[in-house]
């Protein structure tokens, strides 16, 4: 009896220490959810469904560079979230990862070349390690998620703040987006202070701000004139792209998060100007073959 009750205090303390969240428990989050101590920042503890296969980085950030990333897993601090366990992507001002872009493919030292550090972007944002075949049939994907702007100060007020939050990249097994282009590309971002999607409206700015709000992507990737995409955002269809080229290239890569690109806008930017530190929270991406079985709506 003794031996199990020491057993016991020790599991306790150990779980106290470690910070494992017992509103896991409690709230029915599945295991490979709980928040542990040095899982805080580590994207491929969270369940992605179809895509869980895949592993996920922080874009530009090398390993030993993660404390400048801003990004969290941790339970939802809005009290609102339909799925209690979000990500929280805050990029900060001034801070960005040292790996240059295509650094791999072009085989370029780490801290050389073109980097966000020297060409005025910030970014955020979780990318695949490994890209998803498309191959030369066609085939579908379905992605969804809930995100959330905080309705705080100082949060996109900036009018030159107008970040990406999902890129879908085509691109080569070899060689990856700058090998053959990387089109066709399909975005959302925000956008004066709006969700805009492949250029078109899909939230207002009144409506924008501290709700959390469910889009799911349907992708048929074809190589012939039959691909579309087709956008649903708190389940009203807001694109319906059909008929158009959608894969040019051998795979897909997803990003999501926030990634800020002067050239996007065609800004005018003060000199010296940099992009604002800035908050954006993502509960339940995942990517499946079906909708029924996107995480967003498998709520338990």
């Amino acid at each position: 009896m003794k031996i199990k009750l020491k057993l016991f205090y020790t599991l306790l303390t150990f779980f106290m220490m470690t910070d494992v969240s017992l509103a896991c428990y409690a709230k029915n989050v599945p295991c490979d959810q709980r928040i542990k101590k040095g899982y805080m920042n580590y994207p491929n503890k969270l369940d992605r469904g179809y895509a869980t296969k895949y592993k996920w980085h922080l874009a530009t950030f090398m390993q030993d560079e993660l404390h400048l990333a801003n990004y969290t897993i941790k339970e939802d601090p809005t009290g609102t979230s339909p799925i209690n366990i979000i990500e929280d992507f805050s990029p900060i001002k001034g801070h960005c990862g040292t790996a240059g872009h295509f650094w791999k493919e072009a085989k370029i030292k780490i801290g050389e070349g073109t980097t966000d550090c020297n060409s005025n972007r910030l970014r955020l944002e979780l990318a695949m390690n490994k890209d998803i075949r498309t191959g030369k049939k066609a085939k579908e994907l379905w992605v969804g998620y809930y995100f959330y702007v905080p309705d705080t100060p100082e949060n996109f007020t900036d009018p030159l703040l107008q970040p990406y939050i999902t890129q879908f990249y085509s691109s080569n097994k070899r060689g990856g987006q700058n090998r053959g282009g990387y089109a066709p590309q399909f975005s959302a971002s925000i956008y004066n202070g709006k969700l805009s999607i492949g250029g078109m409206p899909a939230i207002d700015k009144e409506n924008l701000k501290g709700k959390w709000h469910k889009v799911e992507w349907h992708v048929r990737y074809s190589k012939k004139m039959d691909g579309f995409v087709k956008v649903y955002v708190n389940d009203e269809l807001k694109v319906n792209r059909t008929g158009f080229q959608t894969s040019k290239h051998s795979h897909v890569e997803i990003k999501y998060g926030s990634y800020s690109h002067p050239e996007y806008t065609n800004g005018v930017y003060p000199e010296g100007y940099q992009f604002p530190s800035h908050t954006i929270y993502f509960a339940g991406f995942s990517i499946d073959k079906s909708r029924a079985k996107l995480k967003v709506n498998n709520i338990k």
